[in-house]
């Protein structure tokens, strides 16, 4: 038997109170608005939290990812090699800079880039790598950054979902060259949008800081903060911690309530590593096209659920029926380099088209969650399987 929920009883997010109303209120009195002191204040609080010698705030993680590429010089005739188990943002980054994007694939333990499959990917035109932490479990970065080390290749993490997530005691989004993490209103640091750049090389951080505001000297961008994501992510950022550890209580709750079920396993990171479940991944031992039909009826009943990212290489971006204004990057001509002539839509990326294209769901988990409905998301999945089997 299921039971209707209402979006209203499930915890929401974000969730914003008073604290949060008077700091936005006191920005507006203050009639400052872009980015000055709470901004400042903010980078200060967030390269402290995750031990980076500096962090550059900027208007959303995209922007972050498009202006870690420009800082490193990357453009015409260069690749990068990103992962296809993302949003878009993380490929489309580097078209931005009219580079090329790589695509590896993905290992299944965390569907973070496979560091296997990444050194394969490598050729002379490799100029930098994009791992990302899916749903705030860590990828194999150590193991990646010992690959790029060897290569002298920089390393761009995007820790979107995942601060406060960390490998044997290090900080997502500190193992490379720079890490970008997301504020955007669905992230666990929510600032509407917003995102934060941490890098330990001050000559890049100094470029970077320069990069977000357009007109300097060299094509620069507007891309900074606003002082209202700077007060809300001082904010988010001291309740990150509590909130971590509530969202990681749910997802143990739930591999307790799914313990031995031959066709549910909620995935949890490795031993020496900490996530922080952005979102529960929730493998599921059916059919893709049987996955589609328990999620229908999950979504129907009123649960935060949706299927991981499908394939990236897939995306119209990479695929498009005519070709885009600025052309194809893989396409000019002075351009020899290993996606010449290759359909991104036919690539082998066996692993990633194992676990996108229905294999994993997510579960959005926010902070107040009990036990009570836990149990009813447990018994409505439960439930429904048999009918999508």
């Amino acid at each position: 038997m299921t039971h209707p929920v209402s979006r209203s009883d499930w915890p929401s997010w974000p969730q914003f109170g008073d604290e949060e109303a008077a700091a936005v209120g006191k920005v507006i009195r203050s009639q400052q608005l872009f980015a000055a002191a709470e901004v400042k204040q903010f980078e200060q609080d967030f390269a402290q939290f995750v031990g980076s010698k500096r962090a550059i705030g900027i208007g959303n993680a995209t922007q972050g990812l498009h202006l870690a590429l420009a800082a490193l010089g990357i453009g015409e005739g260069d690749e990068v090699i990103v992962t296809p188990c993302s949003w878009i943002s993380s490929s489309s980054c580097v078209l931005m800079q009219n580079a090329v994007p790589v695509f590896a694939d993905i290992e299944p333990d965390s569907l973070g880039l496979d560091p296997s499959s990444v050194e394969q990917a490598i050729t002379p035109f490799t100029k930098a790598i994009i791992p990302v932490h899916i749903l705030g479990y860590p990828a194999r970065i150590e193991e990646i950054c010992e690959v790029a080390a060897a290569h002298n290749i920089p390393v761009v993490e995007d820790a979107s979902h995942a601060p406060g997530a960390s490998v044997r005691g290090k900080m997502i989004g500190t193992f490379g060259t720079m890490g970008v993490f997301s504020l955007q209103q669905r992230k666990t640091i929510s600032t509407g949008d917003g995102g934060v750049i941490c890098t330990d090389d001050d000559s890049l951080a100094d470029k970077l800081w320069k990069l977000r505001s357009f007109g300097d000297d060299e094509l620069s961008y507007n891309y900074r903060m606003t002082e209202f994501a700077g007060v809300l992510g001082q904010i988010g950022l001291r309740k990150l911690g509590p909130h971590n550890k509530e969202r990681a209580w749910a997802a143990h709750f739930l591999s307790n309530a799914f313990k031995n079920h031959p066709m549910v396993k909620i995935r949890h990171p490795r031993e020496h590593e900490v996530g922080v479940y952005y979102a529960v991944g929730i493998e599921l031992a059916i059919s893709d096209v049987a996955s589609a039909e328990l999620l229908a009826q999950l979504e129907q009943l009123g649960y935060p659920i949706r299927r991981v990212f499908p394939p990236l290489n897939r995306h119209p971006h990479f695929n498009p029926e005519t070709p885009p204004a600025r052309g194809l990057p893989w396409e000019h001509p002075s351009y020899t380099g290993s996606m010449r002539g290759v359909q991104y839509n036919k690539l082998d990326l066996p692993v990633a088209y194992e676990y996108c294209c229905g294999r994993v769901l997510e579960l959005y988990t926010h902070p107040g969650i009990t036990s009570t409905q836990l149990d009813q998301f447990t018994e409505d999945l439960v439930s429904n399987l048999p009918k999508a089997s």
